[in-house]
């Protein structure tokens, strides 16, 4: 993988690829734009796409509904959140890079902004704000 900010967007991906997986299975659109996302973003790295898939398959869905999201949380992930969310919306507007690729990851942007609570970050990076 090229760079911390690559790792950094796989992590928030991956976590919450793990919390639609505990909510809704692995059989959704919006799991299957997270392991679309994951793959680009792994770039090759056979190990780091297969660590995202241990990772996900490990998950166990939550029929009840009732189990809270299993998220790290950590001082300054609020943060970290706006730079990835900033750092997906950027390659969703790469108009170099394949139209499925950008469709992806603006959906991936769209639901780490969602789900943390940083829909101010993606309309600061689609220029909305």
């Amino acid at each position: 993988m090229a760079n911390t900010e690559t790792k950094d967007a796989l992590w928030f991906v991956t976590e919450q690829a793990c919390c639609l997986a505990q909510a809704t299975g692995r059989y959704t659109d919006d799991f299957r734009v997270c392991r679309a996302t994951a793959e680009y973003l792994t770039n090759g790295d056979t190990d780091a796409l297969a660590r995202f898939d241990e990772i996900t398959n490990a998950v166990k869905r939550d029929e009840t509904g009732l189990e809270d999201f299993d998220t790290v949380e950590y001082e300054g992930k609020a943060d970290d959140v706006r730079v990835v969310v900033t750092r997906l919306a950027n390659f969703g507007l790469d108009l170099t890079a394949p139209e499925d690729w950008r469709a992806a990851f603006m959906k991936a942007a769209d639901l780490v902004a969602s789900f943390y609570g940083a829909d101010d970050a993606l309309d600061a990076a689609l220029g909305r704000a």
